[in-house]
C-alpha cells in the first residue's frame, strides 16, 4: 500500500510508502523504550538496560529486515554500549546523561572533516540522496553555499551537545529525561525544517516526472476505488 505525504517544506509533494514510515519509527524505537520504562520505575539504571538491549535488538532486526547495518545506528550502539555499560557497572547516570553530548560531538567533528576531504560535503551527499525520493525535483546549489549549510550542521551538533550538558547538570533526571525525548526532538525538527525552507529556493520541477507521479497516484485511487467496489 502506497501512503502519499506531501512536505509542505519544499513546496512539492514527495511520494514515500509504508516501509518508510516504519523505519523512521523504528529508528526511534530504543529512546522510545527508554523513556517508557523511565517514567514507569523511576529507574534510570533499569531503563539504560532497556535502552541498550533495544539498540541490539535495533542493529538485528535492521540487519535481518534492510540486509545492512546503518553506520549511524552501529555507532550510536558503540557509544551507547560503553556509556550505558558503565552507567549500568557504576550505577551512575553521569555517563549515560553524557551519551548524546558524545554522539552529537563526534558528528560536528565528522561533518567538520567532510569540509577539507572528499569531494562533497556530508550535508550535500546527505541531501542529495534524500531527494531520490522525489525524482521530479532537481537541486542546483552553489558549492560555497554548500559549505555554508555543512558548517551550519557542525554549529547545531555543537549546540545540541552543549545543552544536553547544560540541562543534565542544572536541572532533575526527570527533567533531563523529558527533554532527551521532547527537547532535542523539537531541535531538530525546528531545525531540519530550517534547512529544506531554505533548500526550497535552489529546488526545480521536472513537469514530466510530476506528471508521470501523477498519473501513477490517479491509477493507483482508481485500483483501490474498483476494489472497494468490488467488496
Amino acid at each position: 500500500m502506497l501512503i502519499v505525504i506531501k512536505y509542505s517544506i519544499i513546496g512539492h509533494p514527495i511520494c514515500t510508502d509504508i516501509l518508510l514510515i516504519m523505519k523512521q519509527l523504528f529508528d526511534f524505537f530504543p529512546v522510545a523504550i527508554f523513556v517508557a520504562v523511565y517514567f514507569n520505575t523511576k529507574d534510570i539504571i533499569l531503563a539504560t538496560m532497556f535502552l541498550v538491549g533495544a539498540s541490539a535488538v535495533q542493529l538485528v532486526v535492521g540487519l535481518l529486515v534492510y540486509k545492512k547495518v546503518e553506520k549511524v545506528h552501529l555507532y550510536t550502539f558503540l557509544v551507547l554500549a560503553v556509556m550505558g555499560g558503565l552507567t549500568i557497572a557504576f550505577k551512575d547516570p553521569t555517563f549515560i546523561m553524557w551519551k548524546p553530548t558524545v554522539i552529537n560531538w563526534t558528528f560536528s567533528m565528522v561533518i567538520l572533516g567532510s569540509q577539507f576531504i572528499g569531494e562533497r560535503p556530508i550535508v550535500q551527499r546527505l541531501i542529495e540522496g534524500l531527494l531520490k525520493q522525489a525524482p521530479h525535483l532537481t537541486i542546483d546549489v552553489p558549492q560555497d553555499k554548500w559549505k555554508g549549510l555543512n558548517l551550519s550542521w557542525v554549529v547545531f551538533f555543537i549546540f545540541l551537545g552543549a545543552v544536553n550538558i547544560y540541562v543534565a547538570k542544572n536541572y532533575d533526571e526527570s527533567t533531563w529525561v523529558t527533554f532527551k525525548l521532547v527537547g532535542m526532538t523539537l531541535f531538530n525538527l525546528t531545525f531540519f525544517i530550517g534547512q529544506f525552507a531554505y533548500l526550497s529556493k535552489f529546488m526545480t520541477e521536472d513537469p514530466e516526472d510530476e506528471a508521470s507521479t501523477a498519473e501513477s497516484e490517479q491509477s493507483q485511487e482508481i485500483t483501490s476505488n474498483e476494489s472497494q467496489k468490488q467488496d
